[in-house]
């Protein structure tokens, strides 16, 4: 039986469960993409789970494995999967917990437009001149189809998956301005990347420093480009950590309390 059910969408999420093996809980994980599982490959005998999460999976996962707790350490803009998991645990009476990367606060920056959503992006887009970079990801890239000439003007970069290159080109936008690469990158990386696109707007996310924000926005910067961000919404739980230490201290407290010892616990008596 797997005590720990990690939802790991990130490469933070590879730092909690090097933490969570250290106690020696058993862990299962959830990934959505091949490239997920990629990023897991050094970790060995633990059980990977690939596939979309949506709220019967997780639901399945829960009744099958029968965990203690769940730990969500998906992308802070995967906010479908991360309200799907809190409202599957609370129906089934499962300690929820969130990591969730630090954020990085630009309100006061007057360089750097704000919005909510992909939507309000756009709208703001339709007002700029010149060619576009999207660093969002595939997700909902559709929206984009608004701007005039979008397949001409927008530049993506995403995932070096053929579900997403083949969803990109489906969708109309040039295969010769879809640049296929993973992140994150340094500074110096975004500059000639935005230099090659020669992108007069950068559209971005708030996904956090270990996201790469900071670095695409310096770069952007220095290039005298706009830039729009699109600000996470942030689902709302108790049990939310930005510390892998914080994290850790939370989930001995709830194995305290259901009275679970990990196989640390299980030597230290035996010794």
């Amino acid at each position: 039986m797997s005590k720990v059910l990690v939802i790991a969408g990130t490469t933070d999420a590879k730092t909690v469960i090097e933490k969570l093996l250290e106690k020696k809980h058993d862990i299962a994980m959830t990934v959505t993409t091949r490239i997920g599982v990629g990023m897991l490959d050094e970790f060995k005998n633990l059980d990977v789970y690939q596939g979309k999460l949506n709220k019967d999976h997780i639901t399945h996962l829960i009744r099958t494995l029968k965990p203690a707790y769940l730990i969500d350490a998906s992308n802070p803009f995967s906010s479908e999967i991360s309200r799907n998991a809190i409202n599957v645990c609370k129906f089934e009476s499962l300690p929820y917990i969130r990591y969730e990367r630090e954020r990085v606060r630009y309100e006061n920056d007057p360089e750097i437009t704000i919005v909510k959503n992909y939507g309000e992006a756009c709208d703001v887009l339709l007002n700029y001149e010149g060619n576009i970079l999207l660093t969002l990801g595939s997700n909902k890239i559709e929206t984009f189809k608004r701007i005039p000439n979008y397949s001409q003007r927008i530049y993506l970069r995403v995932l070096p998956d053929w579900k997403v290159l083949s969803k990109c080109e489906s969708l109309g936008f040039s295969p010769k301005n879809i640049i296929a690469i993973k992140g994150p990158y340094n500074e110096a990386l975004n500059m000639e990347l935005f230099k090659y696109c020669q992108a007069a707007v950068l559209v971005t996310k708030e996904s956090g420093n270990m996201g790469g924000v900071v670095d695409k926005i310096n770069a952007a910067k220095k290039l005298g480009m706009k830039i729009i961000l699109v600000d996470r919404i942030e689902e709302s739980c108790s049990n939310k950590f930005s510390s892998v230490e914080e994290l850790m201290i939370c989930v001995d407290r709830i194995a305290a309390v259901k009275g679970i010892a990990t196989d640390e616990d299980k030597k230290s008596t035996e010794r």
